[in-house]
């Protein structure tokens, strides 16, 4: 039996989204020399201030991604306002930063790729051909055996668990490749025709053996929309618009009193702008029956899984294929599980977040922070480690309830202390489970933001905007100002490597003052993590999270062969008539 590796895993991260979106709405590269990679965004992409190309290309959408009304120059040089744990459209997985991330534990990265069809329209220039999520994947997927072959000394591209087992064994970053899009059973090599004709089990041995020649070999089989696999998590009404642009028609949703998300109701000025935008553009009237139909008290998608959706993670299963179960409907996920428990396969939730964690609704003014679809209940929680599958809390939290007899004070609301309460959470279902794995996911460069810091102005970010709540953030930035920062002295933790301050250009980053504001800052969030409480042991499961992962992989691939060689057997019984 192969020694256990040792290291943290990232299951979810999208190192090349600057290729999806249409190719022009994340700014920077990856890779090459720093001062083109991450020039000044306002002079190649996001125009003056953050607000488009004028006179040439200007998307309506470039003014508000970045959560306010554009934003300032950034970029090579002084890197005053990126990389920042705030932002949603810059680079934050430049390559020496991920090697910086490596440096300090990351052993097993699962780049996903990444697209919007909306968005990519709304970003498309003009004479150029819009992106589908295939095209959009082979963009990605070709540059990432490109970033991975160019930096071979230290990472590798794994499209097996033995392969991934070597690259670590040998020191090296294992990379795995997964897809993150809306229309996954698209993927058949004709868009035009899958409208007209429904997507059938006929189709789908070509979906794998493409996803496959393009060295995919994770998969989230919903994202932000529904599609002919099954319904998607409803939290987010903007997402509301995608599933009309792609679907033809709005979300139907039936009440639950499991979650607290309404849709159509509590609507902030971002999401009413974007619903106003939607309605002259396509012509399409956003459904005011929301606020009376469905009662309970919130709302859930009514669609789950389809019959030809039941076939899709049946022949995943078959070859192999790591599951993601993120962004399912309830009903959805419920089924996918009940799917892989009756073949004792396991899956994983790569960027999640928990439902018994959420604010009440008379809690806080910020939809997100209360119960809705998109996060995991307790008992899915367990039904997944239960497969010895793994929980990737995401590292934005926002803002949480206290984890019972938490060892880090709850006090710094969207910081590493927030994510300490939803991590100790999935460790205890991982303790009563006795199988399984606890990582992170961070949702880098996924138009997500990122955990802030506990010192300066930033500080307490997570109640910024809550009017329900914001009075409490003075006092949480006080709390800690009583105690000491992150001291830069020593090694990262568990390494020998010198724990110093990252760089870039005349910048310097302290994580007391700039939250994980990119990826090469992991270190400085798991050193924080031990600065405010987390004990040795407490660490040990995400320190085992790349093993965790690999004996996941491993048990796919074995569960896949045996669920051929059984229907292989079962055929050869003969049957009386």
């Amino acid at each position: 039996m192969a020694s256990p590796v040792f290291g943290f895993a990232d299951l979810h991260c999208h190192v090349m989204a600057h290729l999806g979106f249409g190719g022009h709405l994340l700014a920077g590269f990856p890779d090459g020399d720093i001062e083109r990679a991450l020039s000044r965004c306002d002079l190649h992409l996001h125009g003056a201030w953050g607000l488009g190309q004028f006179g040439r290309d200007w998307p309506l959408v470039q003014a508000f991604i970045e959560g306010g009304f554009g934003h300032g120059p950034c970029g090579h040089g002084t890197y005053a306002d990126w990389p920042s744990f705030s932002t949603m459209a810059h680079q934050q997985v430049f390559v020496d930063w991920l090697k910086r991330a490596h440096d300090g534990g990351l052993r097993l990265l699962c780049s996903v790729a990444v697209h919007n069809e909306l968005l990519g329209a709304q970003m498309q220039r003009r004479g150029q051909p819009l992106d589908s999520d295939e095209r959009s994947i082979e963009k990605q997927m070709r540059e990432l055996r490109r970033f991975v072959a160019r930096h071979a000394s230290w990472m590798g591209l794994a499209l097996s668990a033995a392969e991934a087992r070597r690259l670590i064994s040998e020191g090296k970053l294992a990379v795995v490749a997964g897809v993150e899009v809306d229309s996954l059973d698209s993927l058949r090599g004709d868009r035009a025709a899958l409208n007209k004709h429904p997507l059938t089990p006929q189709h789908l041995p070509r979906i794998f053996e493409w996803l496959r020649d393009q060295g995919i070999r994770m998969m989230t089989p919903l994202h932000l929309a529904n599609n002919s696999l099954g319904g998607t998590a409803v939290y987010d009404d903007k997402f509301n618009l995608l599933n009309h642009y792609l679907r033809g028609r709005y979300i139907d949703v039936e009440g639950s009193n499991q979650v607290s998300f309404r849709m159509g109701h509590d609507l902030g000025f971002e999401t009413r702008a974007a619903i106003t935008v939607y309605e002259v553009m396509h012509g399409a009237r956003y459904p005011g029956g929301y606020a009376l139909n469905a009662p309970g008290l919130g709302h859930i998608n009514r669609m789950g899984l389809t019959p030809v959706g039941e076939a899709f993670l049946r022949e995943a299963m078959r070859q192999g294929f790591i599951l993601d179960v993120d962004h399912m409907s309830t009903h959805c996920t419920n089924a996918a599980l009940a799917l892989a428990e009756g073949s004792g396969y396991p899956v994983v939730a790569s960027h999640c977040a928990f439902r018994d964690q959420a604010l009440e609704p008379h809690e806080t003014s910020i939809k997100g922070k209360r119960a809705h679809e998109g996060m995991k209940t307790r008992e899915q929680a367990r039904r997944i480690l239960e497969l010895g599958g793994m929980l990737a809390p995401i590292t934005n939290q926002h803002e949480l309830k206290d984890f019972p007899g938490s060892s880090v004070a709850n006090d710094c609301a969207r910081s590493s202390k927030t994510w300490a309460q939803s991590y100790q959470y999935a460790v205890s279902l991982l303790r009563e489970v006795g199988r399984g794995g606890v990582a992170m996911g961070t949702d880098f460069n996924g138009l997500n933001q990122q955990p802030g810091p506990r010192y300066g102005p930033h500080a307490a970010h997570g109640l910024v905007d809550d009017t329900l709540r914001v009075k409490r953030r003075r006092q949480q930035q006080i709390n800690q100002l009583n105690a000491p920062p992150l001291p830069y002295s020593g090694t990262m933790y568990r390494t020998d490597v010198p724990f110093v301050r990252s760089r870039a250009g005349s910048r310097e980053f302290d994580f007391n003052t700039d939250g994980l504001a990119h990826i090469g800052l992991l270190p400085d969030f798991i050193r924080d993590l031990v600065h405010v409480g987390m004990k040795d042991e407490q660490m040990d499961p995400l320190f085992s999270s790349a093993e965790a992962f690999l004996r996941m992989w491993e048990s796919c691939e074995a569960r896949g062969a045996a669920l051929v060689a059984g229907e292989l057997l079962d055929a050869s019984i003969p049957r009386l008539s």
